[in-house]
């Protein structure tokens, strides 16, 4: 410890420097340690204070002995009013509405649910083996001839097995051994009710009825196994291709006047009341009533719990904290107003929250009508919705309201409750990446993985490379090959097969004074020469190997042959990027995609389908098909050029 000492204090009048100047040199530390005499403690851990004033000056300085006349709550005594929302609507109308009953699965699934069984060949294959397992457990097996002849299940080899190489392993396993999952529930399912007896005889089984419990109870295995609509529709109906997200609509059933939510821009696979806007709510003067109105009062009063958080303050001076969270630690700057607000409510403030817990239907736009607190003095106290200093309503958990809706004041102190889910997404079964390419003006649509011929993802980026190919074909043995010009010319660079271009195009209905464009699905064009004398030369044959692979994949237009050259356009292979199913035949001709210009942004963005596992509130588990999208990685360049000229001999 080093005392600064002042030589008109110390009355020195005359005196060399250093005397009074410490030597840097001679400056040494030292360190206070414990040091135990004992075994025993106990006194170390007793914390004995010489000085009691000193703590009772801490606390007086942190106005701990401020006396506020204020109790501590015991009881709370409330009324809350709300209106279920039962039924799921399209924005447009065009699907008929979906009833949403107590016990319906979780929002999330009924909007983003599309079809499994037919969308995924291997699992439907599967699935009808669950079905072979049954029957041969109840000793029918003499079922599993007939259904087979009448429901194969079908795993279509692919175009090239190189690139799809579980489709080809399933193809061999399971195609024609199987039962056709889709097929057989779908037709099934229809026979239930009117003669399934009849059914199952038609096929040839004896004994129909033994079986038709089988046929029942696998069904309902089926129903369990996820959520599919059975249909050969491809995305959810909600979903809006255009846009690349989901839109939906909420609206109360049996209430007067109609209340009504919707949600333009799901697309992240969590939704909460935020996610919801106010269409329709009633006018000033018009009171909310019907028999599925709901008012709730709870059976016993509620005990409120004060509010924590990790990092917060001990209440008890020999507490240990939570030390997942170091408010000391936290730095901020004088500007940082935001950071230093926080600190302050949580070190100061934080124990004056409490929470109140409250179990009410989901689904549901709820308000507080009465609440009243009772502290343990017994003084109840009416708590009003929060305001500002100023008066003004406290309106950060508010709902959006539409111009058109009823004033914002009537929502001013209602939530809607959204059921909570915490669903697991598996692993991409499609993966899209949409990007801006400013070089050659052009926005990219870059399919990263797609469902192969069994449902199992594949790298797009390996397939592409095996459909195109950079060299020429060879002149024939023996030929002269003519003399070759200074100049090349160079119409079009190639570019990747997994690589889907938006063009700009002018929107329809447009005018001059609303002009506005979209982004159009185009086609990328490969041209080959495909001379047959020359391919059938061993020199070629890795060139028309490639030519074989493009006139036998399905997602490949081939143009017809010109003067020894073909052209191929490459169109996605998943169903992203499609208005259609993937199956569907109007891709070369009338399945060309549009989306909003503003729905690809400079960074980009992601969109994947994949299966979503989650559990609802009774513990049932949901397993379904939904799409995501997210921010994504930036720019890119995909290096088309075109009319490039460079001199022979690789010369720029």
């Amino acid at each position: 410890m080093v005392l600064k000492v002042s030589a008109t204090a110390a009355k020195v009048v005359a005196v060399d420097l250093k005397a009074i100047r410490p030597d840097p040199s001679a400056t040494t530390w030292s360190r206070l340690e414990p040091l135990p005499t004992a075994d025993d403690v106990g006194l170390g851990l007793q914390a004995p204070v010489a000085d009691p004033l000193w703590l009772l000056a801490r606390q007086w300085q942190f106005n701990e002995l401020q006396g506020e006349d204020a109790g501590s709550p015991i009881g709370a005594r409330l009324r809350v009013q709300g209106v279920p929302m039962r039924r799921l609507l399209h924005p447009s109308g065009a699907v008929p509405a979906t009833a949403l009953p107590e016990g319906a699965p979780p929002l999330e699934a009924m909007v983003e649910q599309e079809r499994v069984l037919a969308a995924h060949p291997k699992l439907n294959a599967q699935a009808g083996q669950q079905l072979l397992r049954l029957l041969r457990a109840a000793g029918r097996a003499d079922a599993v001839a007939p259904l087979l002849a009448a429901f194969p299940a079908a795993i279509a080899a692919p175009s090239d097995p190189a690139a799809d190489n579980a489709g080809f392993v399933w193809h061999r396993l399971l195609h024609g051994r199987s039962v056709d999952a889709h097929v057989l529930a779908t037709a099934f399912g229809a026979a239930v009710a009117d003669d399934a007896e009849g059914f199952v005889a038609a096929l040839g089984i004896a004994d129909p009825p033994a079986v038709v419990e089988v046929l029942k109870r696998w069904l309902r295995w089926v129903d369990d196994l996820a959520l599919d609509p059975r249909s050969d529709s491809g995305a959810s109906p909600y979903w809006n291709p255009q846009r690349l997200e989901y839109g939906f609509a909420l609206a109360s059933e049996g209430v007067q006047p109609e209340l009504r939510l919707e949600a333009d821009e799901y697309v992240d696979g969590r939704l909460d009341w935020d996610d919801f806007v106010v269409a329709s709510v009633p006018q000033p003067g018009q009171a909310v009533a019907g028999a599925a109105a709901i008012d709730w009062r709870p059976a016993r009063p509620p005990m409120p719990a004060m509010a924590r958080y990790p990092g917060m303050p001990a209440d008890r001076y020999w507490e240990f904290e939570d030390g997942r969270l170091n408010f000391g630690a936290m730095g901020a700057a004088k500007s940082d107003l935001a950071r230093l607000a926080l600190l302050e409510y949580a070190l100061v403030f934080g124990n004056d929250w409490y929470l109140l817990p409250v179990t009410l239907p989901v689904n549901a736009l709820y308000r507080v009508a009465e609440f009243f607190v009772r502290d343990n003095f017994g003084i109840e106290v009416p708590i009003p919705p929060a305001r500002n200093l100023d008066g003004s309503q406290w309106t950060m958990f508010e709902m959006s309201v539409r111009a058109a809706a009823a004033p914002r004041a009537r929502l001013d102190d209602c939530l809607f409750l959204c059921p909570a889910l915490h669903a697991q997404e598996g692993p991409a079964l499609e993966h899209v990446v949409l990007m801006r390419d400013e070089m050659a003006n052009l926005a990219w649509a870059i399919e990263k993985r797609v469902q192969g011929t069994s449902g199992d993802p594949l790298d797009r980026r390996f397939e592409s490379t095996r459909l195109s190919t950079t060299q020429t074909l060879r002149v024939p043995l023996g030929a002269v090959p003519a003399p070759g010009a200074p100049l090349q010319h160079t119409l079009q660079t190639p570019v990747a097969a997994n690589w889907i271009p938006f063009l700009p195009v002018k929107r329809a209905g447009a005018t001059p004074a609303n002009w506005s464009i979209q982004l159009q699905r185009g086609v990328v064009v490969q041209h080959l020469q495909v001379d047959a004398a020359r391919l059938a030369e061993p020199r070629n044959a890795e060139i028309a190997a490639v030519v074989e692979r493009l006139r036998a994949a399905p997602f490949v237009e081939a143009k017809p042959e010109q003067a020894g050259l073909q052209g191929f356009m490459f169109h996605p292979r998943g169903e992203i990027l499609r208005t259609t199913p993937a199956d569907a035949a109007s891709l070369f001709t009338t399945d060309f995609l549009r989306l909003e210009d503003e729905e690809v942004p400079r960074d980009g963005i992601e969109v994947r389908r994949a299966f979503n596992y989650a559990r609802d509130a009774s513990g049932r588990a949901l397993l379904w098909i939904g799409r995501s999208k997210n921010t994504g990685r930036g720019e890119g360049a995909s290096g088309l050029r075109f009319d490039l000229v460079r001199r022979a001999g690789g010369g720029g």
